[in-house]
């Protein structure tokens, strides 16, 4: 898949990946998954995990979420 047009903002496993996507298609920003159908076969074959990529224009905003993700989901705020 070309990435012209579109920026990874999260690579991860395929639940992960997944999960984020429809948290930002449910904030209205569009995503799409690369690598997903590997990641779920077979995911040592895949180098970072299956990645979340959204629009240019949609890049800031979905890179906040993700990193609002990412700490929900390590629980880095309970340190």
């Amino acid at each position: 898949m070309p990435h012209d047009d579109f920026t990874v903002v999260y690579s991860g496993s395929s639940f992960q990946a997944d999960l984020l996507k429809s948290i930002l298609e449910g904030k209205g920003i569009a995503a799409r998954l690369e690598d997903e159908f590997l990641g779920r076969m077979v995911p040592y074959a895949v180098s970072g995990g299956v990645k979340v990529l959204v629009a240019e224009n949609d890049v800031v905003e979905a890179r906040k979420i993700a990193e609002d993700f990412i700490k929900d989901s390590t629980g880095a705020d309970d340190a």
